[in-house]
């Protein structure tokens, strides 16, 4: 059975102040477990190059002097195109709504949420994981230690990034694990990136707008060549898991989703958002 693979890029400009650049579009992500990608190696067609209304996002210049300690910095992100993929899985999807019904509870629960630009954001399209309490999203970090500007910490820092989305209280849970080969979310470190991004996030998910899997690169580095603090590091893995929930921007900037971000912890509307969008079945709530 053919599945849609929307594939999210969202870079990430480092958190002392450079210019932002636009970021590169990606091509979906290799084969994972259940995930078989008709073309791992491909740029998006011409006709997807050629259609802004594929794009979720589209990256902003900046050029913001550098803050004075790590409680100020910038974050912005790139553009998303759509791929193909064939996928099989034993998760329990909840039963789709109607769209009225779909309506009718986002609106219910929309208070202190920004669930109104996220639908802006994805054409009234809702897309998130399955609930994984019971079986959950497998991920894997790998080791940046081959690469200067290495810290350690970095590891750590990235599971309580993910801890923090979960204790929110949506139906989703997570287990690190030591082998790449067999996992839902793979998280890798790379020394920069030659587009000028500091972070980028990659999902795939199926023609019923449920997520599938998910990668995840952050840079060790910011463009202009000074090294990633852990705040900056931590605050950077907080919005790209975001993407990865399968959250968009917003601009209100005490939100760590906002793409000219300053916050450095999960905003009381973040998680409002994160609760009410796993609170529904993914899908679309346009009439």
């Amino acid at each position: 059975m053919k599945l849609t693979d929307l594939v999210l890029v969202s870079a990430v400009i480092a958190l002392a102040g450079f210019v932002g650049a636009q970021a590169t579009v990606q091509s979906a992500p290799a084969a994972q477990s259940g995930v078989l990608t008709t073309s791992p190696n491909s740029a998006p067609d011409a006709a997807a190059l050629a259609d802004p209304s594929r794009e979720a996002s589209r990256a902003r210049d900046l050029d913001v002097p550098a803050p004075a300690d790590d409680r100020a910095g910038d974050l912005t992100t790139g553009s998303a195109r759509e791929g193909r993929v064939a996928y099989v899985s034993n998760v329990p999807r909840p039963t789709a709504l109607s769209a009225p019904e779909l309506q009718r509870r986002l609106q219910t629960g929309s208070s202190g949420t920004y669930i109104d630009a996220l639908l802006s954001a994805r054409d009234s399209v809702l897309t998130r994981w399955p609930d994984r309490l019971l079986t959950p999203v497998r991920v894997w970090i790998g080791d940046g230690g081959a690469h200067d500007a290495w810290d350690p910490a970095f590891p750590s820092l990235v599971r309580d990034a993910f801890d923090a989305w979960t204790a929110t209280g949506i139906p989703m849970r997570f287990t690190f694990v030591r082998d790449s080969s067999d996992v839902d979310v793979r998280v890798r470190f790379v020394p920069s990136f030659a587009d000028g991004i500091s972070g980028r996030t990659v999902w795939s998910r199926d023609a019923n707008s449920w997520l599938v899997s998910g990668d995840i690169d952050l840079s060790l580095r910011h463009p202009r060549g000074d090294a990633i603090t852990r705040t900056q590091l931590q605050a950077i893995a907080l919005h790209e898991i975001g993407h990865l929930l399968g959250l968009d921007h917003v601009d209100d900037p005490e939100h760590i989703m906002a793409p000219r971000v300053r916050a450095r912890t999960l905003s009381d509307g973040d998680i409002a958002t994160v609760r009410l969008l796993y609170s529904v079945p993914a899908g679309s709530a346009r009439h």
